[in-house]
């Protein structure tokens, strides 16, 4: 018996087996004579449901948890190509695949009889985002040893501390096998990421400037097309108003006439009522004339 078998043993079971089959293999070894693996065995930490589902997810030697590794490889290419266009493309896949590889931890839980909370699935995604970003957390993963979930800000380096059951020398979990690697595979990784960390880092940070850039020049270009808006309504009240008053000089030129036509008609109005009285003045004379010869 040695501490690396136990722990691929036990990071297999589900979480409510763990306690009972730990204490049981502590026993044992102290039987065998072998304290210091016993008191070593009593240490392994009960992994969280989160990083248990997320052992399940590696062990079972998924295509969704491949693709995560996959793209994150890719987005790590990219960024240090400073290939923009490329990084936008994979960054619009990333939702899907880190979305599909959760449902997939899900599944292979569940099959299992362990159900997954929402928040444990937000755990899992946080996770398998950080193993997207940082090799040292990739590797804490491919472990299958994992015993809390992880978390990345984009800006710092994954913290690792206490995330992994045993920190060096750890059985590599491939597509559906489990098989001791060299000696520390897993380690060397964790060894190599240290070396990395500021180059991911910055390029993190790069990653960082360019949405931040690419969120700008989105905003400068509302700004510009809400100026054009403004610029182009503000041409179009302008035309309607030249029109209003060229419409209202008409109006008032037709209004002018029309008081003049008025003022004509009146004062022809007059004419022909006083032309009307003699008339009838006439009339009224003749009448007189005739009744007189009569």
């Amino acid at each position: 018996m040695d501490l690396a078998a136990v722990a691929v043993e036990l990071y297999t079971l589900v979480p409510s087996a763990f306690t009972a089959a730990r204490t049981a293999r502590a026993k044992e070894a102290k039987f065998a004579g072998d304290a210091e693996l016993a008191k070593h065995i009593a240490q392994l930490p009960k992994p969280s449901t989160a990083a248990w589902a997320v052992n399940m997810l590696v062990r079972h030697g998924t295509k969704e948890f491949a693709s995560v590794l996959e793209l994150g490889a890719s987005l790590g290419k990219a960024q240090e190509q400073q290939d923009h266009d490329r990084l936008r493309t994979l960054g619009q896949q990333r939702p899907r695949v880190l979305g599909a590889a959760v449902e997939q931890a899900r599944a292979v839980a569940e099959g299992l009889g362990v159900k997954v909370s929402g928040a444990a699935a937000m755990e899992i995604e946080a996770t398998l985002r950080a193993a997207m970003t940082d090799p040292g957390a990739a590797a804490a993963l491919r472990s299958g040893q994992l015993v809390r979930s992880l978390a990345t800000n984009g800006l710092e380096p994954v913290d690792l501390a206490g995330a992994v059951a045993i920190a060096g020398g750890l059985p590599t979990v491939g597509p559906g096998k489990e098989e001791p690697d060299d000696g520390g595979r897993a380690g060397s990784q964790l060894a190599r990421a240290d070396s990395e960390r500021e180059r991911e880092k910055a390029q993190t940070a790069l990653a960082e400037a360019e949405r931040n850039a690419d969120k700008a020049d989105q905003e400068l270009a509302q700004a510009e097309r809400e100026k054009s808006e403004a610029v182009r309504r503000s041409e179009q009240l302008a035309v309607d108003v030249k029109a209003a008053k060229d419409k209202l000089a008409a109006l008032q030129q037709e209004l002018a006439a029309t008081e003049w036509a008025i003022t004509l008609a009146e004062r022809n109005r007059k004419l022909a009522a006083r032309q009307a009285e003699r008339e009838r003045r006439t009339a009224e004379t003749a009448r007189a004339r005739l009744a007189g010869l009569l």
